[in-house]
């Protein structure tokens, strides 16, 4: 198992990172693109939460109520790419903007 311990600084950053990115809505002229981003951020947030208690060692049997209620509430989208490395693999991950390298300048 994954020490989680290497993973507390990285947490450190991420989760109160979303919380800028969900606090940016306000800036938003489009209330529907406000209301929305407010609701990925707090989706994403509580996956990252449950990631980080597996990593602690958490059951992996089933996912936490607040995730079964946030699915369920919304309809889920479509994957972005597929796992294997067919055409749509490649268009998907270009249209997501994915890319391959360093994230760190050099």
């Amino acid at each position: 198992m994954a020490n989680p311990l290497n993973f507390d600084r990285d947490f450190g950053y991420l989760l109160p990172f979303m919380d800028k990115v969900a606090s940016a809505a306000s800036d938003l002229p489009d209330a529907s693109a406000r209301a929305e981003l407010v609701q990925l951020m707090a989706e994403e947030k509580v996956r990252w939460e449950r990631i980080r208690s597996l990593l602690q060692g958490a059951s992996g049997r089933g996912a936490p109520a607040a995730a079964r209620e946030a699915s369920s509430k919304q309809p889920v989208a479509p994957p972005l790419a597929r796992v294997s490395s067919d055409d749509v693999n490649r268009v998907a991950r270009r249209e997501a903007g994915f890319t391959v390298g360093s994230l760190k300048s050099r």
